[in-house]
């Protein structure tokens, strides 16, 4: 065999394997298992469990086994594989070599009370709380439960709100920006500014900081966007995943 060849086809494999090490990745069968962060254990429901190699092999286990496998939690020091379906935090922390892995990049803690059903349709781990209450109170509300109020950058975030809202009959609800530290300056819940790409999620003509005294954002179902409102006022409100 040539030598030259067979040093490139190391190299490859070593940077390969040095790719998939640091990037978390498993790419099986064109189904990409991305992973997770644990805060607590996170599969309630799996159908087996088996010693495993790797966390490659336990995803080719989990899936030959199961096409569907969503989630699969590997354990690198004692070598065991679960394959599973659904996430729910159990309140139990993660030994130092336990892994999770799953097909979707966010991480959906359903004992939090936050909703199976909206992540699988619509890709958003959000906990919907019908409770009426402020701005500041809806935001503590939601850290509670690790989360922050919803933020709306896209189009598509915003459509499947409304879809949300009007399933579950919510005519407005906080979500996650507002201008309370500078005028005119508004800021989504992770701390990045508004930018004129977004402002589309905006009804027209808004925000217009009526009476000089709206800091905060509702979205509002009727007029199909975000409006700037008075913080003081009690709404219903998203609270989204923060993970």
């Amino acid at each position: 065999m040539d030598l030259s060849l067979l040093a490139v086809a190391i190299l490859v494999f070593i940077t390969m394997n040095s790719w998939f090490q640091e990037a978390g990745v498993c790419c099986v069968n064109n189904q990409n298992f991305y992973q997770v962060k644990l805060k607590t254990l996170g599969i309630s429901s799996y159908y087996n469990d088996t010693s495993c190699r790797s966390k490659l092999e336990c995803s080719l286990h989990c899936l030959s086994r199961n096409l569907t496998c969503q989630h699969f939690l590997y354990d690198n020091v004692k070598k065991i594989c679960l394959c599973g379906a659904e996430l729910r935090s159990t309140g139990v922390k993660p030994s130092s070599g336990q892994r999770l892995y799953s097909q979707s990049t966010k991480y959906c803690d359903l004992a939090l009370g936050y909703n199976s059903t909206i992540m699988k349709t619509f890709g958003l781990c959000l906990k919907i709380v019908k409770n009426y209450t402020n701005y500041t109170s809806a935001n503590k509300s939601c850290s509670t439960m690790q989360g922050q109020l919803v933020m709306v950058k896209s189009n598509a975030t915003k459509e499947s709100l409304l879809t949300i809202m009007q399933d579950m009959n919510i005519v407005s609800a906080w979500v996650g920006i507002d201008d309370i530290q500078s005028e005119g300056t508004y800021v989504w819940a992770d701390g990045s500014v508004l930018t004129p790409e977004e402002m589309i999620v905006y009804i027209p003509r808004q925000p217009d900081n009526f009476n000089n005294s709206q800091d905060c954002t509702v979205i509002m179902k009727q007029y199909r966007g975000l409006d700037d409102t008075f913080c003081t006022n009690n709404e219903m409100y998203l609270c989204e995943y923060n993970n």
